[in-house]
């Protein structure tokens, strides 16, 4: 009787087992059939898809990797990682669609790797975005025009400092990285005026510097190598024990700013008269200005305050992503520029028309001005857009083009692929023409061709921050001195660091212009 009985259980069990694989099986396949719909892009192998693609590579190689899968006029098509699908959104019409929604807030897990918790960038909107939503109204007033224009004097303190450190190299042959110098003041006017302090009255700011540069690269590598995606076994690696040892360096620094200014905040909470001795630009300052930091330390989660873990989380979403577009937008800028000496005179022009003597003081009012300029920094961020790719995780059933996706998958968009459409950019996508934001030409284009900031209702917070950052700093730059170059467009080549980079140095040579360069003579 043993027998018989252990052979009952062991078919139950066998039963079970072939029960429970084929409800898994068969579940998937429903939850992804919907992506037999869907073109596949070709090199796709048998278990594995596209999966080998994306495995242990460089951040130059693998950013071309994702240029070339999307290179295509197709609206929709799709890559197959092991056994997940991930649809590829290409034309501006379903883009649209995407970041219009209201069910499309949340983000997938890539997101996570980057580690800022519930920062704006990174934040999973469980409960249809209500924490995302809550979060962007509140720091939303430290994003106003009025505060941002009070800004301004802030940039322009830190450009004039830029333009003295360069002074001494503009001789028109001696070969400057303009990201190392750059880099440093758009740090600056961040720490200034997201934190409210100094960036080089505080020890350890070189350190942070290099920090920040190791964390980014090591994320690039991670999030385009899908060997990278599992947590434990990427634990095991060397890149994951330098970002840590950053990441370590990067909180400490940022959370003692942290402690100090919610203590300052307390003591005037409580009315009283002590001033304490601090790095800050100057108490005048703080008055008029809604710093981020305060915003955030002042801000309630249903009656409750954000903890110093949180509060670090959104501060470093701010640096991450305000730090990298200025500097580098302002270096790609200025290497266009060099490229095309005609566009740069024509640059000069319009800012010496409205700022007729060098040693003016820069205002937000006198920037918007500036038409031309902010012409010839979209068409930079057109080609060059410093977060070039985006993901959604579909929150509910969405349709496009006729394929009905259900919750949970992800959808993923490159704006440096969108950017390049023929059917929307013309025959020669390449070449740099600011003419393309004329706004006639602007009125003729799909309103989601242009997405540099991303778009709909999680498009970037700072993008108003960036342009007044970028606008005080190339007038300082280009009052100051002619810009040349011997890199060509054509041998540019790019990388992947969370933010799209140029592969090795943003080479210049300055060569200072006689009677309206230094804007502190």
């Amino acid at each position: 009787m043993e027998i018989p009985a252990a052979s009952t259980v062991l078919t139950y069990v066998i039963f079970l087992v072939i029960f429970a694989f084929w409800w898994v099986v068969v579940r998937y396949l429903v939850s992804i059939r919907y992506a037999w719909k869907i073109p596949s892009y070709p090199a796709r192998i048998p278990v594995l898809g596209h999966t080998l693609m994306f495995s242990g590579k460089n951040t130059e190689w693998a950013f071309r990797t994702m240029v070339r899968v999307f290179r295509t006029e197709q609206r929709l098509t799709k890559l197959v990682l092991g056994p997940i699908p991930v649809v590829l959104v290409h034309h501006p019409d379903l883009l649209q669609k995407v970041l219009t929604s209201a069910d499309m807030y949340d983000k997938p897990f890539v997101y996570d790797m980057m580690k800022l918790g519930r920062g704006l960038i990174t934040e999973r909107s469980a409960l249809d975005g209500w924490i995302w939503k809550q979060t962007r109204k509140a720091v939303n007033p430290a994003f106003s025009q009025k505060i941002l224009g009070g800004f301004v004097p802030i940039f322009d303190s830190r450009a004039k400092k830029l333009v003295e450190r360069l002074q001494p190299l503009a001789d028109g042959v001696t070969d400057i990285n303009l990201l190392e110098y750059v880099a440093t003041s758009t740090l600056e006017m961040i720490f200034s005026t997201t934190m409210g302090c100094k960036l080089h009255e505080r020890p350890g700011e070189k350190e942070y510097v290099y920090h920040l540069e190791r964390i980014q690269n090591s994320l690039g590598e991670r999030l385009l190598n899908v060997d990278k995606y599992l947590e434990p076994l990427y634990r095991f690696s060397s890149s994951f024990k330098r970002e840590m040892k950053s990441r370590v360096f990067c909180d400490a620094f940022a959370d003692k700013i942290i402690q100090e200014r919610r203590a300052k905040i307390e003591r005037e909470n409580n009315n009283t008269n002590e001033v304490a001795e601090t790095n800050y630009d100057s108490l005048e300052e703080h008055l008029k200005s809604n710093i981020f930091l305060d915003e955030i330390l002042n801000f309630r989660l249903e009656g409750t305050r954000l903890t110093d873990l949180e509060v670090s989380e959104h501060l470093r979403t701010m640096m991450a992503a305000g730090n990298e577009t200025s500097a580098l937008t302002t270096c790609y800028v200025c290497l266009f520029l060099a490229q095309n000496p005609e566009i740069q005179e024509k640059v000069l022009s319009e800012m010496q028309e409205v700022f007729n003597s060098p040693t003016i003081e820069l205002n937000a009012e006198s920037l918007k001005q500036l038409q031309y300029t902010d012409m010839v920094i979209k068409e930079t961020l057109r080609l060059i857009p410093v977060v070039p790719f985006i993901s959604r995780e579909t929150g509910c059933e969405i349709e496009l083009d006729g394929v009905r996706i259900p919750p949970g998958q992800i959808l993923v968009m490159n704006f440096y692929a969108l950017h390049r459409r023929k059917d929307f950019w013309g025959n020669e996508p390449e070449r740099f023409d600011p003419e393309r934001f004329r706004p006639e030409a602007i009125r003729q284009r799909h309103p989601y061709a242009y997405a540099p900031f991303s778009a709909g209702f999680r498009n970037c917070i700072g993008s108003r921050y960036a342009m007044y950052s970028l606008k005080t700093m190339l007038t300082r730059l280009l009052m100051a001195f002619e810009v040349r170059t011997t890199i060509r467009q054509e041998d540019m080549k790019f990388k992947f660091e969370i933010t799209m980079k140029l592969v090795g140095p943003h080479t210049v040579q300055l060569v200072r212009r006689n009677h309206i360069g230094n804007p502190n003579e």
